[in-house]
């Protein structure tokens, strides 16, 4: 059975949109958010957000963030019960096995990029506060095979609040390997240049 979301160009599910706006809601009281470079973002089309990952709040803050709906894959145990894989298939989350290589969520990512989804990776494969963490090939090998835009976006906390800025998207020039990693760099170096210095 193909549980693929339906190609974009129409708004997202009732459910999507009613979740999307109560954690804009909650995290907008509770702690702020503030937001730049949305005009980055392709409105329509395939492309995939590379983001830096600073806390377990991210997932939702940066597709809330976003003026399209994102798509993120998600550890598989968040659906190990039914309720579970209801809830965050609802939220155009994904199953990823994240102790090894797992074939089959890249594919279920590139099938979503072929019918023209926002793809969420976040580059640095877990959390990391300090900023020195090896960054990760998967958000460059995406846009590669999808030959899809790469769009940074940088995720960062200053007291409570909490901002995103999304940059300019990047176009991967090549297949190998080597190209990859150039583009991973590139990533890398432009969300941390979208940070400000001081946090």
């Amino acid at each position: 059975m193909d549980r693929t979301p339906p190609p974009p160009g129409r708004r997202p599910p009732p459910f999507y949109r009613l979740a999307a706006a109560l954690v804009r809601l909650f995290v907008g009281l509770v702690y702020g958010l503030r937001i730049r470079g949305r005009e980055h973002v392709p409105a329509t089309g395939a492309c995939v957000i590379g983001a830096n990952h600073v806390s377990a709040w991210d997932p939702p803050v940066v597709g809330v963030a976003a003026p399209r709906e994102v798509h993120f894959m998600a550890k598989k145990e968040l659906f190990a019960s039914r309720w579970g894989a209801r809830l965050y298939r609802g939220l155009r989350a994904f199953p990823v096995d994240r102790g090894g290589h797992d074939i089959g969520a890249v594919k279920e990512a590139l099938r979503r990029l072929q019918r023209g989804h926002a793809i969420g990776v976040f580059f640095e494969g877990t959390r990391n506060v300090s900023g020195s963490a090896e960054a990760h090939q998967g958000a460059a090998f995406l846009a590669q095979r999808a030959d899809a835009p790469l769009v940074p976006a940088a995720i960062w906390r200053e007291g409570r609040r909490f901002h995103v800025a999304f940059g300019p998207p990047l176009r991967a020039r090549g297949r190998t390997r080597d190209d990859a990693a150039a583009l991973t760099a590139e990533l890398e170096a432009s969300v941390r240049a979208l940070i400000p210095s001081s946090t």
